[in-house]
């Protein structure tokens, strides 16, 4: 996890079922006002992804990354979202989770002054 001030980053991966991206990226296309709300409402203040093949790489900033998802959980604007992108994701647990944390290797804040 990086720190940006208040707000943390932390990065997930996930994979696509063959023959899914082009539906998936539509989806994306055209994210629902009432997901984007759920979204802030639960603390999540930027989210990215980003696509190589049907690997998945997404970048989510929060103030607490546990507590967002945790409030998404509950809100059912997000479920509906989940239902939607399941078909087009492949689980990576026996657990039907579609995204793993990614582990921090290097930060560095080039923003500091130098000493």
């Amino acid at each position: 996890m990086v720190m940006a001030g208040k707000s943390a980053f932390t990065a997930l991966r996930g994979r696509l079922l063959p023959g899914a991206a082009d539906n998936y990226v539509r989806a994306h296309d055209q994210v629902p006002q009432g997901l984007l709300d759920a979204q802030r409402d639960a603390g999540v203040r930027r989210w990215l992804i980003f696509q190589d093949g049907l690997d998945l790489f997404h970048v989510a900033e929060c103030d607490d990354f546990d507590e967002s998802m945790r409030r998404l959980a509950q809100d059912e604007r997000d479920r509906r979202w989940q239902r939607e992108m399941a078909p087009y994701k492949e689980p990576i647990d026996g657990r039907g989770n579609t995204e793993a944390r990614l582990k921090l290797i290097y930060e560095r804040d080039l923003w500091l002054p130098e000493r």
